[in-house]
């Protein structure tokens, strides 16, 4: 991992982007921050967001793009990434309607398959980020199938990549690493939260909790993976947080 490709999931900072999207992205830039992944826009349009991406010399390296925007019109999804400047197009939760069963869950793969074509044909990524439920076995179906075996047998590899959350695959109770290896040059981008060591498992910065780094790290460079992105859902203090984060990252690039 290199230094640039390291970016931040803007949901960490969810309640900042909220009140002033260009004044919290200026805080980023003088951290030290050069991309970000967005979740929504702030308020702003595509056009303006990159407006002021460009000016404090930030990247977009992805998006968070939720399911209805896809069901209503994935032209208007797309015309928005090239707007924004983000080659890498993710859907980041699925509801639990819509996930159900093995047969539900077919057909959400056929979507991918639908959209991730239509981002092809427009020089995007299409990707899915897990959260721990992938990783449950479906319905009673104890020690069964689960929803990450449906969808990486019915995804097709070359339409469909994966953003991996490690810390949800732990949380979830898989093997990060194992994980990661299964799904091959199908992981172009990675979330990174640490864990923390005691029952709550709660979401740290990076290099505060649980979470064997080096080994992950190495493991997703051998991949390909384009971007690391820092991501907390429940920072304690979201902007002393990214920060920590940030330097963390930074000492752990290119070992």
């Amino acid at each position: 991992m290199r230094e640039d490709q390291i970016s931040l999931q803007l949901y960490t900072l969810r309640g900042r982007t909220a009140r002033d999207m260009p004044g919290t992205l200026r805080r980023l830039s003088k951290m030290g921050y050069t991309a970000v992944e967005t979740a929504g826009f702030g308020g702003l349009s595509a056009q303006e967001l990159r407006a002021v991406l460009d000016d404090l010399g930030l990247r977009a390296s992805g998006a968070h793009v939720p399911l209805d925007a896809w069901d209503a019109g994935p032209a208007s999804v797309i015309a928005d990434m090239h707007a924004v400047g983000s080659s890498h197009a993710v859907v980041p939760m699925v509801p639990p309607e819509r996930r159900g069963d093995a047969d539900s869950i077919s057909r959400l793969a056929e979507d991918f398959n639908r959209w991730g074509e239509l981002c092809r044909a427009e020089g995007l990524t299409f990707s899915y980020h897990n959260h721990d439920f992938e990783f449950a076995p479906l319905g009673n179906n104890l020690g069964g199938t689960t929803m990450w075996d449906v969808l990486v047998r019915e995804a097709d590899p070359d339409l469909v990549h994966f953003e991996l959350d490690l810390y949800w695959i732990k949380y979830g109770g898989s093997d990060p690493e194992t994980v990661l290896r299964g799904v091959g040059d199908r992981v172009s981008l990675v979330h990174l939260k640490d864990m923390a060591p005691d029952e709550t498992r709660s979401d740290l910065p990076v290099g505060e909790g649980t979470m064997p780094w080096p080994d992950l790290l190495r493991a997703a460079d051998g991949l390909g993976v384009e971007w690391f992105i820092v991501e907390q859902d429940n920072p304690q203090d979201a902007m002393e947080d990214v920060e920590i984060s940030l330097k963390a990252m930074r000492g752990l690039a290119g070992d």
